[in-house]
C-alpha cells in the first residue's frame, strides 16, 4: 500500500476510535460481491482489509449474502469457501432472504446510526451511497485489485465536529471542573 494512503487510512480510524468508539478487532462486513471479487483477483480479503483499516479485525457475513453467493452458481465455488470461514451476522432473513443491499441496510442502519460500529466492505456503489448518509460508517471497496478505503463522508466529519465540540463545552461548563 503506498505510504500516503496509509497515512490516510491510519489518521480516518483513529478518528473513527476516539470519536465513534470503534475499537479492535474491527467488525467488517462483507457483502458476496466483494468476496467475489476479491477471489477473481486472487487476493487474500482477511489479511487486505487487517491491511486497509491496520488492525485487527473480525470478517463478518449475512445469510442473505451467502445466499446470493449459492445464487452466482459453480464459478463462485472458491468465493463460497472463503465466506464460509467468516462470522456469521444473523440477519433474521432466512424465510425471506432479502437482496444483499436491502439486508446490509437492516443490519447497519438502526435508526440512522451504526450502533454496532461495523466497517462496511462492499461493491455495489448504490449501497455505499445509502450508507454515506450513515454517520460513523467506514466504506471499503475494491477498484482494480486494491481496496480502498472511502473518504468519510459529510454526515460523519459533521458527526465527528459536532462531538468534538460537545467535548469542548461541557468542560467548559461543567461545574465539577471549576473546583
Amino acid at each position: 500500500m503506498r505510504q500516503k494512503r496509509s497515512k490516510n487510512y491510519r489518521k480516518q480510524m483513529a478518528i473513527y476510535s476516539r470519536n465513534f468508539q470503534f475499537r479492535q478487532p474491527y467488525q467488517v462486513l462483507v457483502d458476496g460481491d466483494i468476496v467475489y471479487d476479491a477471489t477473481k483477483y486472487k487476493m487474500n480479503l482477511p489479511k487486505a482489509l487487517e491491511g486497509v483499516v491496520q488492525g485487527t479485525i473480525k470478517p463478518m457475513i449475512t445469510q442473505c449474502c451467502i445466499k446470493s453467493l449459492y445464487d452466482r452458481g459453480p464459478d463462485a465455488k472458491e468465493a463460497i469457501e472463503i465466506a464460509k470461514t467468516f462470522e456469521r451476522r444473523r440477519c433474521n432473513h432466512l424465510e425471506t432472504p432479502l437482496s444483499q443491499a436491502e439486508c446490509l441496510n437492516a443490519v447497519v442502519n438502526i435508526k440512522g446510526k451504526n450502533k454496532h460500529r461495523y466497517v462496511v466492505a462492499t461493491q455495489d456503489p448504490r449501497v455505499r451511497g445509502q450508507f454515506r448518509g450513515v454517520a460513523a460508517t467506514p466504506l471499503i471497496y475494491i477498484n482494480r485489485s486494491v481496496i480502498i478505503m472511502e473518504p468519510m463522508s459529510p454526515a460523519t466529519v459533521a458527526a465527528a465536529k459536532r462531538l468534538e465540540e460537545e467535548k469542548l463545552s461541557a468542560g467548559l461548563n461543567n461545574p465539577r471542573s471549576r473546583a
